[in-house]
């Protein structure tokens, strides 16, 4: 029997099995629920990209309501669709709920969407397109389909954001008056197959092949094994790691999310889907199901700890290909283990569910389905399907696509259960038409691809491998003699990359072939050929099975891949050397051009696979000229996904092989004053940059008027962020500011803030005061239009300028556009009607390399010598040296506040301090390692800031700098020069790690959890983490955030037994300046134990009452 589990209880009717009626039509189905369960989840994605920030939920009437709003959309661009045509319309975007949208849109209004997989190569796409009769492409911004628009005229437009279509506001409801029958063969979407001949053909599907999903629901139970969909329903929220672009991607959303009323939860359409970020949804999506490729999950079961996050859940959905037996057996001892069956061209076959010990077989459903198993050779089966008169077509959706067939085969190859008792069960064992299913559940046809190969001179025949591996490889056949040496090998590969580089043509990006995944015949062991030269691919690889795993293990270990590299050195000690090289083999590697030094390595076009070959070029030429500090092991995927740009990637490179790499917070260490002065390689640079800004500043020209004080309106910048969403919330409680303008670089400010006040405990949004601004600050107009622009200068009195990039790898180039910002708020200020008061928060980074007698004054500092030697503490110098100019030249009214460590908040649980940063990562690493460290010799010094207090301070600080400045004599508005105030916000109540903080660490910890231990003895303890982590495969940054940053304490440890000289930050004019920061008590235990709750380590009643008591 299925074993079915306990069902729900609580399953409103309209997800009921017995009111399901497949004789509907889907595309109506969200109607009837916003109408039914208004309120019920549908779907749900991430705030952010950090699933601990929480979750977007969509209800079903937003769902209906951005379905009719799409609609609508599409009317309005493409006009009305002509009756009883259908034009298929190209969709092509990040895999998000957009899918649904146009899908169901499209059909309401009259178009037909066809939906291309990013990962097809240009040929492909254009062959769907064309015998499509496709004319329209829409897009999703940041989507990059030139390589297709520039061989096909086709009519285009960029689509609205996700959130502006499910916008609150009630849209009119788009008129559709077909019933079933009328419309069950309109067609409503194409897809197409993975190109199994060559090339991908497109698949229409018709209304009724919908109703294939819904028709699952109704077969009957067969001796108590039951429909698939009634485990499935058990679930109150699934993940779903699959593409929308995919087949898989959007039946489960369908039968999940309409039928099964299972909210679908996605993950963030910026992250690349992959393990680790799998195990943050598992974690913090509160799902109790996972739906995924087999690669997701085959990680996973080597883990622990994310066994444990699926101890509870009620399945695992593995889809687009089997998952190994071995992880499969690992994982059903933690929770049920589904194998997804379908196709593009059937949707659904109906099935019922196996017992939880037979997770790798399928149960067809035997009078359902019309599913006949035919022998095919060795105990092997192929699954056939055959027509059924009685059973209507959404039983059997293979017909309504051919409806000419009286059968169809799969081309799937099935074995029987070796239990008598259980005939019925199949397990799947391969493809009969060789299309090769990687283990990230994508399809490779290799026909073309083989015989590009073998247009070579060199080649007789060659057989593309690969089934359950993440990228293919090539058993080649040649003419004459393999060769005997690695020399003559690596001589024989160059010769062969034309005909490797063909083959790529022909395949899409994710199978894409490389010269280290190549394995050459050896002749005392014959390729078996067929009549015509057909390899005989069964037998041939049995022959090679062992040889072809060797290939995939010699790849992933390096061997013997230097020769490979031919004459080319990388010269990791040149900036420029590095970047022109990583451009060059990440433009080959992923097919982008002219990519930019700052582009976003995943928006242009980069994918997973990319990454791991660009990684092992990395590994290969790190262990040729890396040095001892860039080796092979120091550098993973996570390199690539952390530096996700030229100038990133790059620096990351260059500062790992340096043997001495920067240190992210040298910004917050005093230099030696004793330390002979060395010039700056970057202060022309800089002082070029403040120049070409300071130029072009505007003179003050008109008197100044009196500034408002009371009723004030407030422009602030970087409100999606943690201290911008603070700022906010304070000003949103302070009765005498009258407005403010919440400018946020991406769409949706106001959503994202609204998402952060259950996180964090803000204030609601007050939506008659705030007004939320996507804005480019780089643009003269601030990137708000000119109306908006307008309102800005006439009502602004305040500007808190919060938005800059937290990226210590950076140069000071890439912050440009930012510094370009603060020229453009300081000439706003100048030009409005209220003398606008601009404050800007900048970092101790500014001064962080200040080699002055005494204490860093509270002043303005025009020598750039005195900034951090990083282009982020560079250009927040220049901002704020481009300030004190605005004050004197333009009679800008200005102000300056650097910042120190911003920590997390105290005055409440919720929120938290990002625990991936070096300091939270200390403690909660150490909670993993059972020792803390009492010392940290070169971070003694400790004046950090809670996040919450210090938007209380800044508010504070700002409200009194931007008193007028009178004349002492006349009591009028001074006419004197005016100057930047200068205001250093870091606490003044400063401690030590080593006399204070480590013993209220430890104290803080629960009972027993750690010992102390010097600094020195953790780091060993840390590094022997990562060893065992490597050798076991067993990794946990979530609970060992450390190790990701292990190089970055290593070198804190050899830096010296005591700090060069704690920094001297004078704190007196900001203490006047501030009540909150002169009342600021130093860090003491219950801040810590409250951080501690919020990660996770403590339970938030073990620290209730004292942390009630001190706030």
């Amino acid at each position: 029997m299925s074993q079915q589990g306990t069902l729900r209880s609580d399953v409103p009717a309209a997800f009921a099995a017995a009111n399901s009626n497949p004789a509907r039509l889907v595309h109506l189905i969200p109607d009837e629920l916003a109408r039914s369960v208004p309120d019920h989840s549908i779907f749900a994605y991430p705030k952010t990209d950090m699933p601990q920030d929480g979750f977007v939920e969509v209800s079903a009437r937003s769902f209906a309501n951005a379905i009719n709003r799409t609609a609508w959309y599409l009317e309005s661009i493409l006009g009305k669709a002509p009756a009883g045509e259908f034009p298929a319309v190209a969709y092509q975007g990040h895999s998000e709920i957009r899918y649904f949208l146009f899908m169901f849109g499209a059909i309401k209004a009259g178009y037909k969407m066809l939906y291309l997989s990013p990962r097809n190569s240009v040929t492909g796409s254009l062959n769907v397109l064309e015998k499509s009769d496709c004319h329209i492409f829409l897009t999703a911004r940041n989507t990059h389909v030139e390589n297709i628009l520039s061989q096909r005229n086709m009519r285009t437009a960029t689509v609205p954001e996700l959130e502006e279509l499910l916008e609150d506001k009630e849209v009119r409801a788009y008129p559709y008056s077909k019933s079933f029958a009328e419309a069950r063969t309109d067609p409503c979407l194409v897809l197409h197959t993975t190109g199994s001949t060559g090339l991908p053909k497109p698949i229409t599907w018709k209304n009724e092949i919908l109703s294939t999903y819904e028709a699952w629901r109704t077969i009957p139970a067969v001796d108590r094994y039951v429909p698939t969909t009634e485990v499935y329903q058990q679930s109150r929220r699934a993940y779903n790691l699959m593409p929308l672009f995919h087949t898989s991607g959007l039946n489960i959303g369908i039968t999940m999310s309409l039928l099964l009323g299972v909210t679908t939860v996605y993950g963030s359409a910026n992250v690349v889907p992959h393990t680790a970020y799998a195990d943050e949804i598992h974690k913090y999506g509160g799902v109790d199901a996972s739906i995924g490729p087999p690669s997701i999950y085959e990680e996973l079961s080597h883990d622990p700890k994310s066994l444990e996050r699926i101890h509870n859940f009620n399945y695992i959905l593995v889809c687009g290909a089997a998952i190994s037996q071995t992880a499969g057996d690992i994982i059903s001892k933690h929770c049920r283990v589904v194998s997804n069956f379908g196709a593009t061209e059937t949707a659904c076959l109906p099935r019922l569910a196996p017992a939880v010990e037979d997770w790798a077989y399928f149960y067809w459903h035997p009078t359902h389905s019309g599913i006949v198993f035919r022998e095919y050779m060795d105990g092997l089966h192929e699954l056939y399907i055959e027509r059924k008169p009685e059973l209507d077509l959404y039983y059997q959706g293979i017909f309504s696509t051919f409806p000419q067939l009286e059968e169809y085969s799969m081309n799937d190859l099935y074995s029987r259960h070796p239990d008598p008792a259980k005939p019925f069960l199949y397990k799947w064992r391969g493809r009969a038409d060789d299309v090769i299913v990687l283990s990230n559940g994508e399809k490779l046809a290799p026909a073309l691809m083989e015989a590009s190969l073998c247009s070579s001179p060199l080649v007789k025949g060659a057989m593309v491998v690969g089934r359950g591996k993440f990228q293919p490889a090539a058993l080649v056949d040649l003419k004459d003699a393999p060769p005997a040496s690695a020399a003559d090998r690596h001589a024989l590969i160059k010769e062969m990359l034309p005909a490797i580089a063909q083959a790529n043509v022909h395949a899409p990006a994710h199978g894409q072939l490389d010269q280290y995944h190549i394995l050459f015949v050896d002749p005392s062991r014959p390729m078996h050929y067929l009549g015509q030269g057909k390899i005989q691919r069964h037998q041939t690889y049995r022959l090679y099975e062992k040889d072809i795993e060797d290939v995939y293990t010699a790849a992933e270990n390096l061997d013997d891949q230097e020769g490979e590299v031919g004459d080319m050195r990388v010269d990791f000690a040149d900036r420029t050397n590095i970047a022109k090289w990583l451009k060059d083999l990440i433009e080959e590697t992923a097919g982008i051009q002219n990519l930019g030094p700052d582009s976003a390595f995943f928006e242009s076009g980069l994918d997973s696979l990319h990454v791991i070959k660009i990684v092992r070029e990395l590994k290969i030429h790190a262990k040729l000229t890396g040095g001892n500090n860039l080796t092979p092991d120091s550098i993973s995927p996570a390199s690539v996904y952390s530096n996700p740009s030229l100038v990133e990637l790059s620096e990351f490179l260059y500062k790992t092989a340096d043997l001495a790499p920067e240190d992210p917070d040298s910004a917050y260490q005093s230099a030696d004053p004793n330390e002979k002065e060395v010039k700056n390689p970057k202060l022309t640079a800089m002082e070029s940059l403040f120049q070409e800004f300071v130029s072009t500043l505007p003179v003050e020209s008109k008197p100044r008027v009196t500034p408002v004080t009371t009723g004030t309106t407030v422009l602030l910048t970087g409100t999606t962020g943690s201290l911008g969403s603070y700022l906010l919330n304070e000003m949103n409680n302070d009765s005498n500011v009258k407005h403010i303008y919440a400018l946020d670089r991406s769409a949706g400010g106001a959503e994202k803030y609204q998402q952060a006040i259950a996180a964090r405990g803000l204030s609601p949004i007050d939506s008659k005061r705030d007004t939320f601004l996507k804005a480019d600050l780089s643009d003269s107009q601030l990137g708000v239009g000119q109306e908006n622009y307008t309102k800005i200068l006439e009502n602004v009195t305040h500007v808190l300028h919060c938005q800059w990039p937290v990226n210590f790898n950076w140069t000071l180039n890439s912050f440009k556009p930012y510094i370009t910002g603060v020229r453009n708020i300081d000439q706003m200020a100048s030009s409005s009607t209220n003398n606008a008061f601009v404050m800007f928060i900048s970092s101790i980074a500014a001064v962080g390399g200040y080699k002055g007698v005494g204490g860093v004054p509270e002043a303005p500092i025009l020598d750039f010598t005195a900034a951090a030697p990083m282009g982020y503490g560079q250009s927040k110098l220049i901002a704020e040296a481009l300030l004190e100019k605005a004050a004197q030249i333009s009679g800008v009214r200005t102000a300056v506040c650097r910042v120190g460590i911003v920590a997390g908040p105290v005055e409440q649980q919720k929120g938290m301090w990002n625990k991936h940063e070096y300091i939270p990562s200390i403690i909660v690493s150490s909670a993993h390692l059972g020792v803390v460290p009492e010392t940290f010799p070169s971070r003694d010094h400790i004046d950090w800031l809670p996040v919450d207090k210090l938007s209380k301070v800044l508010c504070e600080i700002l409200e009194t700098a931007s008193q007028p400045e009178l004349d002492a004599a006349t009591g009028a508005i001074s006419s004197a020069p005016l100057h930047s105030k200068t205001f250093h916000v870091v606490n003044p109540q400063f401690s030590s790690w080593e006399e204070d903080l480590g013993q209220n660490l430890l104290a803080a910890y629960p009972e027993g959890m750690v010992k102390p231990v010097k600094f020195e003895q953790w780091v060993d303890a840390l590094k022997a983490s990562v060893d065992e982590a490597e050798r076991t495969g067993k990794v946990d940054v979530d609970a060992n955030p450390a190790m990701r940053l292990l190089e970055f304490y290593s070198k804190a440890a050899a830096g010296g037994a005591v700090e060069k000289g704690a920094r001297t930050l004078p704190t007196n004019v900001s203490q006047s300046a501030s009540k909150t920061l002169r009342n600021l008590g130093p860090l003491n235990r219950v801040w810590l134990e409250n951080w501690m709750v919020q990660w996770g380590i403590k339970e938030p009643g073990a620290v209730q009452n004292s942390f009630l008591a001190l706030n």
